[in-house]
């Protein structure tokens, strides 16, 4: 992929719901080798709108990349995602997941996704640049994450005859 001029800027869409970590995102994709043109919505639900062109988002621009939190409200980032699974119009639009503990990166690699398509809060310009270098790639291949197993509660045994 070649470098996007800032008449033809990539189209990312942050959902993040703490305003500073959207800020400080803003602020590193300016380092960016790539023109960005940023949007940020703070809940799950508006992110969907936004996805769908609904409501105040009728007339946005779809799209190139999603910079998902996974906790968020109304909606988390794994249902978020599951949506846009499900939706054909939607499912082709990468998803890179932000994490913001080390707890959520181990759920990630638990679930087999690949480094490449989640980093660590603050997200680093490289990181952000890379996955953008495969943007198309990455559009191939939408991202999933399965729903763990459910473990079965262990059964208490009672024995009549005391301990």
């Amino acid at each position: 992929m070649t470098t996007r001029s800032p008449e033809n800027p990539i189209e990312v869409l942050l959902v993040e719901d703490n305003p500073a970590d959207a800020r400080l995102t803003e602020e590193i994709l300016k380092d960016s080798e790539y023109a960005v043109n940023l949007s940020v919505v703070e809940d799950g639900e508006a992110a969907m709108t936004y996805l769908r062109r609904q409501g105040e988002y009728a007339y946005t621009p779809r799209p190139d990349l999603v910079l998902l939190d996974l906790m968020l409200p109304k909606k988390t980032g794994q249902e978020v995602l599951t949506e846009i699974n499900e939706d054909a119009n939607l499912r082709t639009i990468p998803v890179m997941i932000l994490t913001g503990t080390a707890a959520e990166q181990s759920l990630l690699w638990s679930f087999n996704i690949s480094p490449g398509r989640f980093c660590r809060k603050p997200i680093e310009v490289h990181r952000f640049d890379s996955a953008v270098a495969q943007l198309e790639s990455l559009s191939e291949r939408p991202l999933v994450m399965a729903t763990p197993p459910v473990e079965e509660p262990k059964r208490r045994w009672w024995w009549p005859f005391g301990g």
